[in-house]
């Protein structure tokens, strides 16, 4: 009777399949046939005679094996690499007299660029010979009361003004050719200027290219006057360029240094480019919610550039690991709506051909290969594409009974209905936001020119770390200031000194000494405030030390990082012009992240009922699935007139393994009270038709049913069903949205 029934069935099923004789299954296909197919649905077989593997046009192919990796899409636009870009800028005003080079022109570093006739260049050149003319005098000076106050002819008041003098006169000196050097006068000029006080002065100063590369944009024409300040040229080595890949925020996180990345570019479209992240960004960009990574494009050293800023493109970034899976073409697998399936090829002989239905569960796809995942399928293996489809519709199922591999790819869940407290919560949405005492920037306070960068974005920094070079003419006036303040200060304490061992002999009016005292009081202050400065722009307490007891003369200032953290900015290259107070990084320390949220109006009164004790949950649209806890750190005493909200942060209990960063998007769901525990399942466990609810229950015999249900108050994480279910009843709570599609399909 049971092979009875298999053959009714296969004859019953291959009926479906056809059309009268004298139609055709499809275009290129021979009438189907009437006879010849045996189904076991039980055991999953299905046995075609010769004729009916032939009217089916059945292929089969070998199963394979195939690499799959888990790859993130994202948008790339080349940019020029940071390390490798720079800007050109002389540091004082002009008239542009020659300019040397064109846009599109390759250069070397040091090349001249442009020539400028500049008043300001002479009249530091003026300053230098007046210090250096000042200086000999002095020298002369001090050699002549030295010699004398050795003979006992000269007062030690003389000889140690006449050293203070020579000490002042030597930091000019210092500082004029410090100046020269620092707007890219050469080396063999300033040491002609310092031998020789007779040699003409240089009215014009020579626009050097800080790097070797491209001629990007000439900002200048003969005949301009620029200023101190403007960028004349930019130069770009193409020799590398970056691909800045803007990455969606869900994407963030699992994006990460080192991972590979395959670029494909419209003006090289059969080209792939492959490259691996060397820097993700710390922050999403406040407008537009992405966040960012970057990889290097190296252009080929023997043939002009091909791979331009400016390009745009797309980007693969594989942020998996690679693993070898058994795959199929695409056409081979079979969906019936509620198992995915193969047909592997047991038997094929001249008498028959036998197949056996296959349950998969599918990994992903790729290149038209579909990567299963279960193991019961395996290279070597064959499995129909041709016909798969036609073959798969005799294994039909009329009731929602799942397979193992079934629920693996549904991701199906289940758990008993139980009691639970369901919140009430008062959900509002918000944004990371790192605290202002966790979020700060490096910035120059006096005016300057890069002359080097040293930090990185993603960089971990710690306080005082040097993130930059700068020449300033500025500093060094400063430094100049200070050297001579010192001179002085150490000339009034020593006649300081020697006034007091008078005054103990009574030998000079006590008021002389309390001037004395006035004068040497009043410069150390002075040094001290100097000194501050110079540490204020950059400069540390042992550079300041050596510049005020040893007049020593720093030509370049640094940048320091002013608290430990993340660099997650950098806003400057070597060579550009800086304005005080200019940001030229931004730190984030993110160890401990807000949330800062806003409450809608009509919602303010709720807050009050809130206890600070209570603990909110915490959703991000960057790490699905992950529910984060915090506390309300505080909230806003005024609406804002604009749109009418509250703000209110949230501190995060941010686990080691995780960063937030600034800007991504949150969703807050704040407890204000609790209700008795009643029959209540996970939100994600109800699925609607139009407005009626409806769970999926589990029956003992392992079959779904769908039931309609009642639902009542619920939270951000439960509802609870007032109809239409009892404590202890199996509930499926996850992969519900795959159980309604499997459920439409039975027939």
């Amino acid at each position: 009777m049971s092979s009875v029934r298999h053959l009714a069935v296969g004859l019953l099923a291959a009926s479906s399949l056809m059309a009268p004789r004298c139609a055709r299954a499809h275009e290129g296909h021979e009438p189907l046939p009437t006879k010849g197919v045996l189904v076991d649905a039980e055991r999953g077989t299905l046995a075609l005679s010769p004729t009916a593997h032939r009217a089916l046009m059945i292929e089969t192919v070998d199963v394979t094996g195939h690499t799959l990796d888990t790859r993130t899409t994202a948008y790339a636009r080349l940019i020029p690499a940071r390390n490798r870009h720079a800007f050109a800028a002389t540091g004082i005003g002009g008239r542009v007299a020659v300019i040397h080079v064109r846009a599109g022109d390759v250069v070397a570093a040091g090349q001249r660029l442009a020539t400028l006739e500049s008043l300001s260049l002479e009249t530091i050149q003026l300053e230098l010979l007046t210090a250096r003319a000042e200086h000999e005098l002095a020298a002369r000076s001090f050699e002549r009361i030295k010699a004398l106050a050795e003979a006992q002819a000269a007062a030690i008041r003389d000889r140690s003004e006449a050293r203070s003098r020579l000490e002042q006169t030597q930091g000019a000196v210092d500082v004029a050719a410090a100046k020269l050097r620092s707007i890219d006068l050469p080396e063999d000029v300033v040491a002609t200027l310092l031998a020789d006080a007779d040699r003409p002065l240089t009215s014009t100063v020579e626009i050097l290219s800080p790097i070797a590369g491209t001629i990007m944009h000439v900002d200048i024409t003969v005949g301009d006057v620029v200023p101190a300040n403007e960028h004349l040229f930019e130069v770009v080595d193409l020799t590398e360029v970056w691909a800045e890949i803007s990455i969606l925020e869900r994407d963030v996180n699992a994006v990460a240094v080192g991972q590979q990345v395959e670029l494909t570019l419209p003006a090289w479209p059969n080209e792939r480019l492959t490259s691996t992240i060397h820097t993700t960004g710390m922050m999403l960009d406040p407008q537009t919610k992405l966040g960012t990574a970057w990889t290097a494009v190296v252009n080929p050293a023997d043939r002009p550039a091909r791979f331009l800023p400016g390009m745009t493109g797309q980007a693969q970034i594989v942020s998996g690991t690679s693993v070898e899976l058994a795959a199929v073409p695409a056409e081979a697998l079979v969906t019936n709506g509620i198992e995915k399936f193969v047909l592997l090829e047991e038997a094929a002989t001249e008498r028959g051909y036998e197949y056996r239905k296959q349950n998969v569960v599918v990994d992903g796809m790729d290149a038209g290969m579909v990567t299963l995942r279960d193991g019961s399928v395996f290279p070597g293996d064959r499995v129909v594409t041709k016909g798969s489809h036609e073959l798969g519709g005799f294994f039909v199922s009329g009731v929602l009974r799942l397979s193992p591999e079934a629920e693996a790819n549904m991701g199906l869940r289940t758990e008993p209905a139980a009691l639970h407290a369901v919140d009430e919560v008062l959900e509002f949405d918000g944004m990371v936001d790192v605290p202002p005492g966790a979020r700060t920037v490096a910035a120059a306070q006096v005016e300057g020119r890069i002359t080097r960068m040293l930090g990185r974005i993603g960089q971990q920094v710690a306080e005082g770390e040097v993130l930059a070079e700068v020449s300033s003419l500025a500093a060094l006036d400063i430094q100049l200031q200070l050297i001579q303040a010192a001179a002085q200060r150490r000339l009034a304490d020593e006649s300081l000194t020697r006034l007091k061992e008078l005054d103990a002999s009574q030998s000079v009016p006590r008021k002389r000494v309390w001037e004395a005292q006035t004068a040497a009081l009043s410069l150390a202050e002075r040094v001290e405030a100097l000194s501050r400065t110079l540490r204020g722009v950059g400069f540390s307490a042992a550079e300041v030390d050596r510049v005020a007891t040893r007049g020593e003369v720093l030509p370049t200032l640094v940048i320091r990082a002013p608290a430990a953290g993340t660099v997650v900015r950098l806003d400057a290259v070597v060579g550009q012009v800086i304005q005080p107070n200019d940001a030229v990084a931004e730190i984030h320390d993110s160890r401990h992240a807000w949330v800062r949220g806003h409450l809608t109006e009509n919602e303010v009164g709720r807050l009050h009922s809130h206890d600070p004790a209570d603990v909110a949950r915490v959703r991000f649209v960057a790490l699905p699935g992950q529910v984060f806890t915090g506390v309300v750190a505080r909230r806003g005493n005024v609406i804002d007139a604009r749109d009418r909200t509250l703000p209110v942060w949230v501190e995060i209990n941010v686990p080691p393994s995780r960063v937030l960063q600034h800007n991504m998007l949150a969703r807050v769901s704040l407890p204000i009270g609790t209700a008795a525990p009643a029959l209540a399942v996970p939100v994600a466990a109800v699925v609607r038709q139009g407005v009626q609810p409806y769970l999926f229950i589990r029956d003992v015999d392992g079959s779904f049913r769908r039931r309609p249900v009642v639902l009542g108050r619920g939270d951000d994480r439960l509802v609870t069903v007032t109809a239409g279910l009892a404590a202890g009843e199996i509930v499926a709570v996850a992969g519900v949205a795959d159980l309604q599609t499997a459920s439409a399909s039975i027939r």
